[in-house]
């Protein structure tokens, strides 16, 4: 007679073999002269000569 195996049985043994992640890496931390900055005066500067150029 063949023995029943539960499906929580098949889930334990089938996570024995399975693998664990390691923790990524953390990133290194960019110098100051490495980060680029948002130029939120410089679209303001170019949508105010995109205006004068359409209107002469």
């Amino acid at each position: 007679m063949r023995q029943r195996v539960s499906i929580t049985q098949k889930a334990i043994d089938n996570l024995k073999f399975r693998v664990t992640h390691r923790k990524p890496r953390k990133k290194p931390i960019p110098t100051a002269s490495q980060i680029t900055t948002f130029d939120y005066v410089g679209g303001l500067l170019r949508a105010k000569w995109d205006r004068m150029r359409t209107t002469r």
